[in-house]
């Protein structure tokens, strides 16, 4: 039996280039689909399942997929939702109250779909509050504003705009890092088997639920910090390398 029985993967900036329409180098592809012939190969991405969509069906990811930052989780191969942790209502209230200082563009992040907010939304089941790129100052600024909240965890996100960051306020057990645990209990293996691969802020909570904490080349240097092992960029195939260091011998 292998050391580690499950892959968790990042995508943007870790899997894929840090772009909208990024999508795995056939080196990786091809390192994702030997992978999956050995261990479980997942998915715990920032993205909503619209966007992540493509990716999924190009490394032909079967196992779970974390989705909205750990809001959500999906079957890999049904596509059907299996886990979901939306925001309390009160709170999605008070977030936006608390913003509405700073003038930012918000985009809520529904069940299936993204709405721009206005002052007319009405919250319904909201599982992400998302707000556009900021500057670094900006976001550091919004993020110390609401905190506070003890309800909701606030991540910045490296933007696909260069030099920008997002934010993204999710329920504070959707992380990556609780999403995680319920993907252990359906694998039926523990936390400590699984290889989590990261680059951004809101992958600390997914490599801090991993037995082999691994951060890209790329990443920021709170990841790289707590990291068992860096791997190449993500522009240098830094996920082949992990298989092939880490499963494939």
């Amino acid at each position: 039996m292998p050391k580690y029985k499950a892959l968790m993967l990042d995508l943007d900036g870790t899997t894929i280039p840090n772009r909208q329409d990024g999508l795995p180098s056939q080196k990786v592809i091809e390192a994702v689909k030997k992978a999956q012939k050995i261990i479980s190969v997942c998915v715990a991405t920032g993205r909503p399942m619209d966007q992540a969509k493509q990716i999924l069906e190009v490394l032909q990811i079967d196992k779970p997929v974390i989705l909205l930052g750990g809001s959500q989780i999906i079957d890999g191969k049904s596509k059907e939702f299996i886990y979901e942790r939306p925001l309390e209502t009160d709170d999605v209230k008070t977030v936006l109250t608390a913003l509405k200082p700073f003038n930012v563009k918000i985009v809520m992040d529904e069940k299936i779909s993204k709405v721009d907010f206005t002052d007319s939304y009405q919250p319904k089941e909201v599982f992400n509050v998302f707000i556009k790129p900021l500057s670094a100052n900006k976001a550091d600024e919004i993020a110390n504003k609401i905190s506070y909240i003890n309800t909701i965890a606030v991540h910045k996100i490296i933007s696909w705009e260069p030099g920008k960051i997002s934010i993204n306020i999710s329920h504070s057990i959707a992380t990556k890092q609780h999403a995680i645990y319920e993907v252990a209990k359906i694998l039926r293996i523990e936390t400590s088997e699984i290889i989590g691969i990261g680059d951004g802020y809101n992958d600390f909570p997914l490599l801090m639920a991993c037995g082999l904490k691994v951060a890209m080349g790329n990443a920021v240097k709170e990841i790289k910090a707590i990291a068992d092992y860096i791997a190449p960029s993500v522009n240098e195939d830094g996920v082949a390398e992990v298989i092939e260091k880490f499963i494939l011998k």
